[in-house]
């Protein structure tokens, strides 16, 4: 008879395991891995100095208390005995060791490595010093500046710490919203392929004093129009802050008006919208965070930003609403409530939820209580109603505006007055309501 159980837990082998008469699933081999890494005898044969072989034990300990999945432990352990042992050799005690020295080791051990778990290790041995994820974006950055060609690179440096600068002063001023740090990559994205453009179809310049006005009409055709106007913006500033500098002489673009472009994204139909209500209602029980997700796109206009970052603390069963930040509470419907209900049933089963402060979450485990990203949002939702979130929120604001007017999607859901605008016009919606009242008057 053919071996089909793991003679350690009694799971069912996986069928490569079965077809080569492996005794013990890979759980269990993992398990005696790390077992035997962490023993004594191994630590005593690997490492000389008593320092190092209490840390690498602690570095187990870490593992196993933030219930990092043992298969991965074990991969991780065996990559990291090599960087201790290395510094068993290297330092006589561990104050030697500098942050340089360890990033080096870890990027030599490739990438398939857990180095995440390890650093979060070495920050809280205070051995390395946590770096935010701000900070890391900023020091790329740099360094890609560094990369542009010499006669364009001077004023992009002007012009990346100018915006570092401005971020510090509304930082120091309390601004409610200062200059984020994707925003200044997003420009500098700008910059670049600006530059990549000029150096391929321009070779002849000799840096910005020389770049004309047809110049950057040309580079702006060769962009969507969608992406266009931005890009314009975008330009005009950098530019202006060019000549300010003195860098250059002129301004090769004219700041002219805004162009408002038709919308690239159409609302559902009627037919469309009630085809996905009944979808959701007959997926209650089958599908409950999926339609949950659905629900507060299409219903209550939230964005998959907003969803990733709503905790558990954040919904009010008892009054039936949950806080969302920068906008209005979302109050739940009576349908909401039998989603929710069902959707924080599954989400009981997860093997993190204890641990997870956020509504949403997903198999994977992270070291830190980080939100799920915006992609996990967009695949459920496009999985299960056949359009992204973004439409279905499109949805709802375009049909709540044509009800009540722009005004009401500033106050019931927080929208600016730009973005409302974009939905509805507040003075033809007022003339409409104006001669509506006209007509009900003149019958009575």
């Amino acid at each position: 008879m053919d071996q089909c159980c793991c003679v350690e837990c009694g799971s069912t082998l996986r069928p490569s395991e079965a077809k080569n008469s492996k005794k013990r699933c890979t759980r269990c081999i993992c398990q005696r891995r790390v077992a035997f890494l962490l023993a004594d005898e191994y630590m005593s044969s690997a490492f000389s100095k008593m320092w190092v072989r209490e840390l690498f034990k602690r570095l187990g300990a870490f593992l196993e208390r933030h219930q990092i999945p043992v298969e991965t432990r074990a991969r991780m352990l065996s990559k990291a005995a090599l960087i201790f042992q290395e510094a068993d050799r290297s330092f006589r005690w561990p104050g030697e060791m500098n942050e340089e020295w360890l990033e080096a080791m870890i990027e030599e051990l490739g990438r398939h490595f857990a180095s995440s778990f390890l650093r979060a290790f070495l920050v809280e041995e205070h051995l390395m010093t946590h770096e935010a994820r701000d900070e890391k974006a900023l020091k790329a950055l740099q360094a890609r500046i560094e990369r542009i060609p010499q006669e364009y690179r001077r004023l992009m440096e002007i012009f990346f710490y100018e915006r570092i600068a401005l971020r510090e002063r509304q930082i120091k001023q309390n601004a409610k919203r200062p200059l984020a740090v994707k925003t200044i990559v997003s420009d500098f994205e700008v910059l670049s392929r600006l530059v990549r453009w000029l150096v391929a179809n321009l070779p002849d310049l000799t840096g910005w004093d020389m770049v004309q006005e047809e110049h950057i009409h040309a580079f702006l055709l060769t962009l969507t129009p969608k992406n266009r106007e931005p890009v314009r913006k975008d330009l005009h500033m950098f530019f202006r802050l060019a000549r300010k500098r003195r860098v250059m002489t002129h301004v090769p673009i004219m700041d002219s008006p805004a162009k408002e472009l038709p919308p690239t994204v159409e609302p559902l139909k009627v037919e469309e919208q009630k085809a996905l209500a009944r979808l959701i209602g007959e997926s209650t029980h089958t599908h409950p965070e999926e339609a949950f997700l659905a629900v507060l796109c299409f219903y209550h206009g939230l964005s998959s930003s907003q969803i990733c970052h709503i905790k558990t603390n954040n919904v009010n069963v008892e009054q039936g609403m949950i806080l969302v930040g920068e906008r209005p509470p979302v109050y739940l419907l009576a349908e909401d409530f039998l989603l929710l209900e069902q959707f924080l049933r599954k989400r009981k089963e997860l093997p993190y939820a204890k641990s997870r402060s956020h509504l949403f979450i997903s198999n994977n485990y992270k070291l830190d209580d980080e939100p799920l990203g915006k992609e996990y949002v967009c695949r459920k939702v496009q999985a299960f109603a056949g359009h992204t979130p973004k439409r279905l929120r499109i949805t709802c604001f375009t049909a709540l505006s044509a009800r009540y007017g722009s005004q009401y999607l500033i106050e019931a859901f927080g929208l600016s007055l730009t973005q409302a605008s974009r939905y509805g016009n507040m003075q033809e919606f007022l003339l409409a309501v104006c001669r509506r009242e006209q007509k009900y008057g003149a019958k009575h």
